[in-house]
């Protein structure tokens, strides 16, 4: 009988050269989603060389609660700042809803000598002229100074009782020499400045007001909080922005009198005060359409719509949407090139990457899920963090001696054979860790959550190919390989999807290439 051979078809493969690149993206759609993009990227930063790696953990530094217990008590930490003197000492302050202490290994309450009763840990401070200033609506401010002969920690009227008059604030700014606050109880456009030079004094010298109400052409609109950058005093109202200046005499003190209103824009405000951070070439806030940059605001006035979180917008207003504002708390650190915004009721921590913005303005962005500190504090090269039990700082690869999941999902893709059932034979995943760690590779199949999963542990077979120069092997503690893992896989469809997942316990993992190998079905 006669008859013909068939030839086998041969393998196709695809590879993502650097997963999650370009970070996450839920506004668009999985199946049309550019390359390079992640639909989940779970306590994760892209790294330096562009690899998808494990973001580092926090450990408690805190060990006892000085002063009559002697104790590692639970203080339930809500903020911390550093007070730095004009010799360079530093102390670290923090506090609960009721107390406030000095240190980090050992936390020592201190109690200001204020006639309040303090019942809520919403404060935010600021420092001027060799003293550190708290301000929360609804109390008398507080002083902190290491002053010879001073108390080291007292009201406004016990510092001085001489003063007369000063705002039970809920925001405070110090720059161009002065102090300045706003947001109180029964006064929501007025922003209330110092004397230069001088802290304590809102009622006088050179101190006074500055009404905003008559520049709000929109209606009324209330303050949120303040900032300053390049000269500029910047009002962050819910619904608007406001910036001032008096040109080159800010570095002497700012005064109503030479204050120039520079910009309204309209439509687009602040509505978390703990969201702003000076960059030192920007500012960064959360507003009702997600995060933005203030430059990039001023620049685009005219289109209120773009944002750096453009990617994850809906992420973004949805976690905002039913939370306490005044738990929303961030942090930018330059040293790691982030900022962090946590928001604790849908218990994210979304992270940005502000190394560089990409051509549409957005930035990078991650999320991690399982870090959730009350507040942040940036100092030096570090992060600290204000947990439950006292400080904690950020950094290596447990999350206080516990393991934590790094997980990554791609897009939706189809090969370059739209239409053809795909049999896939073979995954390979190009990974940077320590000798024993283990991961799974994942591959789904027309949008399923169900998943072929195997599972890896790095063992030996370091590969070259790559280059080693690639990598920064300094960020890994040990025997660090540079491996290519590869499996048998099962399963066929049409639209595919591959997924990595790791327990990260004490050592740094990056994902760097992942392949897929499959062989062409039928026609669908």
């Amino acid at each position: 009988m006669g008859g013909s051979l068939t030839m086998a078809k041969p393998l196709i493969s695809a590879s993502i050269a650097a997963p999650a690149f370009y970070g996450l993206n839920t506004q668009e759609s999985g199946v049309t989603l550019q390359e390079g993009f992640a639909l989940h990227a779970d306590n994760c930063i892209i790294d330096k060389q562009g690899r998808l790696s494990s973001r580092k953990g926090w450990a408690t530094q805190t060990v006892a609660l000085g002063g009559s217990t002697g104790a590692n008590v639970d203080v339930g930490l809500l903020g911390i700042t550093d007070f730095k003197d004009i010799t360079g000492a530093e102390t670290r302050i923090s506090w609960s809803a009721t107390k406030f202490y000095k240190g980090t290994a050992d936390l020592i309450e201190v109690t200001p000598n204020t006639a309040d009763t303090i019942a809520a840990g919403n404060w935010q401070s600021a420092t001027l002229n060799d003293h550190q200033f708290f301000f929360q609506r609804g109390y008398e401010p507080l002083i902190y100074t290491n002053e010879s002969g001073s108390t080291e920690f007292e009201s406004y009227s016990e510092h001085d009782h001489t003063t007369s008059g000063y705002p039970e604030a809920n925001t405070v700014l110090a720059a161009y020499g002065r102090l300045w606050a706003a947001d109180t109880t029964t006064n929501k456009t007025t922003v209330y400045f110092t004397t230069v030079l001088d802290g304590a004094k809102f009622s006088t010298g050179t101190s006074g007001t500055l009404d905003i109400s008559s520049v709000l052409t929109q209606g009324m609109d209330e303050i949120v909080t303040l900032g300053a950058h390049n000269g500029y005093l910047i009002i962050f109202c819910k619904n608007n922005i406001i910036i001032y200046s008096d040109g080159d005499n800010f570095q002497s003190g700012m005064t109503v009198s030479n204050l120039t209103l520079v910009e309204v824009i309209e439509g687009v405000g602040c509505i978390a005060r703990d969201s702003v951070q000076n960059t030192g070439e920007d500012i960064l806030f959360l507003s009702n359409t997600g995060v933005r940059s203030l430059n990039r605001t001023v620049q685009e006035k005219s289109q209120p719509m773009r944002d750096i979180s453009k990617n994850i917008r809906n992420d973004i207003i949805q976690a905002v949407e039913f939370e306490d504002v005044n738990l929303i708390k961030s942090v930018y650190s330059p040293n790691n090139a982030i900022y962090l915004l946590m928001t604790p009721t849908t218990r994210q921590t979304f992270c940005f990457d502000t190394r560089a913005q990409m051509e549409d303005g957005s930035f990078r962005v991650t999320v991690w899920p399982s870090f959730l500190p009350a507040s942040f504090l940036s100092a030096g090269a570090d992060i600290f963090l204000a947990v439950a039990n006292g400080i904690a700082k950020y950094t290596g690869y447990q999350d206080n001696g516990a393991a934590y999941q790094m997980s990554y999902y791609s897009n939706y893709f189809d090969l370059g054979i739209p239409n053809v059932n795909k049999m896939v034979k073979r995954l390979t995943a190009t990974t940077v860790g320590a000798t024993g760690q283990s991961f799974a590779l994942k591959i789904g199949y027309e949008y399923s959550p169900i998943y072929y999963s195997q599972a890896f542990t790095l063992e030996t077979g370091v590969i070259y190919e790559y280059g080693v120069s690639e990598y920064n092997l300094s960020e890994y503690a040990g025997s660090v390989l540079i491996n290519e893992q590869s499996s048998p896989a099962s399963g066929a469809g049409n639209i595919l999807q591959v997924g990595f997942a790791a327990m990260i316990d004490g050592a740094a993992l990056s994902l760097q290439k992942l392949s897929i190998y499959a062989k062409q079905g039928k026609v669908l």
